[in-house]
């Protein structure tokens, strides 16, 4: 887990986005208490639930994790099936119990937990209530409300994670309702009810729905596939067009809300002289050290990428030049102390903005003007943009003669 460092927003979250998680959270416990208490548990409740709870435990840890901005996972069949077969209270239990596991190995902080957790009990309960109003009296009907539940469930998680990301990052919804991955989910879920429906003629006939899971598994790569196009290979960090497409989309999140953004332009020194003096594989391990000193020090939901040649950049949203600075120096700190062989330093600029009225080009053009002041200053450094030096242009031309 990233290190923390002072934020403005409490708990890494604007307000409207604290709001409207406490509006999800509440209205998911109102839901329970309106159709789980007082619960009716049968023996028979209890043996399926606990069939299923280890089951939905182990999906959900080994399933593959969906690209950054869609958090569903393989565990959606097994636990549309625990939404029909289960009480709503069972239900609720079974989610909760599924994502201790998983909240244990990723260590995601307690506002992002508790938002996974309500984004699946919610649209749970909300299935079994569609479920439950068709009335189940046929299979006709039966097959009806199971499809209902599917249609409420997939369109509800859909649309509070899409509101959500919107609030908390500024990603725009068409980011995360992807096409394919909300044909992904709806498999899932109907794989899950199909499940269901065998539990009720005979509990032995499940086993032949392991199959699509496994094949389900296999189409869950889809997601992550389309996120290594945006990675640079040699440092694992973004590449450059995913960089500046957030980088855009913050800044329009900023002009909305009058929201503090920084961004960081890291040079590394003497790259050349590297290359030149030690080859290119010690170029690649100092490429590699100072990316792994980025994602030390940065927030989850900062962006680190790689710019081209010797520079990367970063881009950190709700971050005054305060806190910059402060993850600026982090930087320059981890990555002297962190590399050995070579010795490496580098010189970061810092540029800030709050609010809309300027463009990514402008703002990455700030920070690197800051970066250069930083290598004209004697290098592995921290600098903010000159403001009005006339001789910025010469400083630039003479430093780039000097490498």
């Amino acid at each position: 887990m990233r290190p923390a460092r002072h934020d403005p927003i409490i708990s890494g979250l604007s307000p409207a986005a604290a709001a409207f998680e406490f509006a999800v959270v509440w209205l998911t416990l109102a839901g329970f208490a309106l159709m789980a208490l007082p619960a009716q548990i049968e023996n028979g409740d209890w043996r399926t639930f606990a069939i299923l709870v280890p089951i939905i435990a182990a999906v959900h840890l080994v399933g593959a994790e969906r690209r950054k901005h869609q958090g569903s996972h393989l565990s959606l069949a097994p636990i549309f099936a625990a939404v029909l077969l289960l009480p709503p209270a069972l239900t609720a239990l079974a989610i909760v119990i599924a994502f201790v596991p998983e909240t244990v190995r990723s260590r995601p902080p307690w506002y992002i937990a508790v938002f996974n957790v309500a984004n699946f009990v919610g649209p749970a309960l909300l299935a079994r209530a569609c479920f439950d109003a068709a009335g189940g009296t046929s299979d006709a009907v039966w097959a009806l409300g199971a499809a209902a539940g599917i249609a409420a469930f997939i369109v509800s998680q859909y649309a509070l994670l899409a509101v959500m990301l919107r609030l908390a990052r500024g990603v725009r919804a068409l980011d995360t309702i992807r096409v394919d991955c909300v044909l992904i989910d709806a498999g899932l879920v109907s794989l899950g009810a199909v499940a269901a429906a065998l539990w009720e003629i005979n509990q032995g006939l499940v086993a032949l729905t392991l199959l699509p899971l496994a094949l389900a598994y296999r189409s869950l790569a889809i997601p992550g596939l389309v996120e290594a196009t945006r990675i640079e290979p040699k440092t694992g960090l973004y590449n450059m067009r995913h960089f500046q497409s957030v980088l855009s989309q913050e800044l329009q999140r900023a002009g909305r809300f009058d929201r503090p953004l920084a961004v960081l332009m890291i040079d590394v020194d003497h790259l050349r002289e590297i290359n030149t003096t030690r080859g290119h594989l010690a170029g690649d391990r100092t490429l590699k050290a100072v990316a792994g000193a980025l994602q030390s020090a940065t927030r989850e939901y900062d962006v680190a990428a790689r710019f081209g040649g010797d520079e990367f950049c970063v881009v950190l949203p709700e971050t005054e030049l305060e806190g910059a600075l402060v993850v600026a120096e982090r930087i320059r700190s981890f990555v002297e102390r962190s590399s050995a062989d070579p010795k490496v330093t580098v010189s970061v600029g810092v540029a800030t903005h709050t609010g809309g009225g300027t463009s990514a080009e402008a703002l990455i053009a700030l920070a690197d003007r800051a970066a250069y002041r930083a290598k004209f200053s004697g290098r592995n450094s921290v600098a903010v943009p000159p403001a009005g030096d006339p001789v910025d242009e010469a400083e630039r031309v003479l430093l780039d003669a000097s490498q």
